[in-house]
């Protein structure tokens, strides 16, 4: 009966840019996650997805998103479990503010940031 009411109220519409930026951030909250990494101009045309956020490429269709996610992490934590993380975050992240069913979270791990070395 809710859902019923909510929608003869009229239509609700999240921009994508919306869903990029909310990815973007939660990715950047995950430990491990140094910064975003460039997503690669040839996949975006390929797969004629658009880059909203640095490192974000989506696909919204059928009412679900699919994320690609590239960074770049800490090389001393596990890139594996780092990566699951940062899956669940965005899923969730996607989840709880908007309530659209994430289909995937695809995690590219461009480099390892290693910190300089302090010398003497």
């Amino acid at each position: 009966m809710m859902s019923e009411t909510q929608e003869s109220m009229g239509r609700i519409e999240v921009a994508p840019d919306v869903l990029a930026t909310i990815a973007y951030f939660a990715a950047l909250r995950v430990e491990g996650v140094v910064k975003m990494a460039s997503a690669p101009a040839d996949m975006a045309r390929l797969f004629r997805r658009e880059a909203r956020q640095d490192g974000i490429l989506l696909d919204f269709a059928d009412n679900k998103v699919r994320f690609d996610v590239y960074v770049m992490m800490d090389p001393n934590v596990n890139i594996m479990e780092t990566s699951q993380k940062l899956q669940t975050a965005v899923a969730e992240a996607i989840d709880t503010m908007v309530g659209i069913p994430v289909d995937s979270v695809n995690v590219h791990v461009e480099d390892v940031v290693y910190q300089k070395a302090n010398s003497g």
